[in-house]
């Protein structure tokens, strides 16, 4: 059984991991470095990492996704029951986190990972970041609150215009707090930009 010295160190090995991960990337971390940050030697953290670099990145990415789902269930959970307020109290959630590890994930690291490891991250991340988007815009669907349009799909652009509002906001792009960024970013995926009094729409 671990000893409660063993179980913090690894988490610091762990949390070191993760802001080396997410500032450089999977190929830009070398087990050396990992090692500095968390104050032991290289040697020693196999002991706590066996698999090395690889394991500490799917543990750390596989962290950072289950933290996403949870997040977003219970913004949801808490939200009432229509597409507008969850996905309002969904944003203002997401626009407090860093953003989720899937461009890095998707476009960069999973080529570094074995197969089953990559397979296993990216199953892991429909199922905590798209999923719970994908069942409210279904039920919204089902509601008549929205046009039956493929629910998945839906999730992935809500997901990627909350990133890039993240984008915009740390470039100072665009102001305002919290809350009023997250209602204008749902009122614009909700209703679009075209005026409602143009004819056709």
């Amino acid at each position: 059984m671990a000893t409660t010295k063993g179980k913090k160190t690894r988490e610091r090995v762990l949390q070191a991991a993760q802001a080396l991960f997410q500032q450089k990337g999977y190929q830009g971390v070398s087990i050396r470095e990992i090692a500095r940050a968390a104050g032991i030697r290289e040697a020693s953290l196999y002991y706590y990492a066996p698999g090395g670099k690889e394991q500490l990145y799917v543990e750390v990415v596989r962290r950072e996704l289950e933290s996403y789902r949870q997040g977003l269930t219970q913004a949801i959970r808490t939200a009432s029951p229509t597409a507008h307020d969850q996905l309002t109290a969904v944003a203002i959630w997401l626009l407090d986190q860093p953003p989720p590890p899937l461009a890095r994930l998707f476009d960069i690291d999973r080529h570094f990972l074995s197969d089953e490891h990559a397979q296993q991250l990216l199953t892991l991340a429909t199922q905590s970041l798209y999923a719970p988007l994908a069942h409210v815009f279904r039920n919204a669907t089902l509601r008549g609150e929205i046009q039956g349009h493929d629910p998945v799909l839906l999730a992935g652009q809500f997901l990627a215009s909350v990133h890039g509002m993240q984008h915009a906001r740390m470039a100072g792009l665009v102001i305002g707090d919290t809350d009023q960024l997250a209602q204008q970013l749902v009122d614009l995926f909700m209703h679009g930009v075209a005026k409602k009094d143009q004819e056709g729409i």
